[in-house]
């Protein structure tokens, strides 16, 4: 079984401020779930940059 950790800083205020909501497709972990690798965990992590998050994805297959 193969496994891959990827890592992803997301600015979570780009949009304008009346509107702090926002829905975000990672297009570099779609690849990896088209050739057939499933997400076997995720962590958030808080950096100390403020309106910055990050994710990391454990992918298995």
């Amino acid at each position: 079984m193969a496994q891959k950790v990827i890592t992803v800083n997301i600015n979570v205020y780009e949009q304008s401020v009346s509107n702090r909501h926002a829905a975000y497709e990672i297009s570099y972990v779609n690849k990896f779930l088209d050739d057939g690798w499933v997400i076997k965990e995720t962590i958030h992590n808080p950096t100390s940059a403020p309106n910055w998050t990050n994710i990391t994805f454990i992918l298995e297959k």
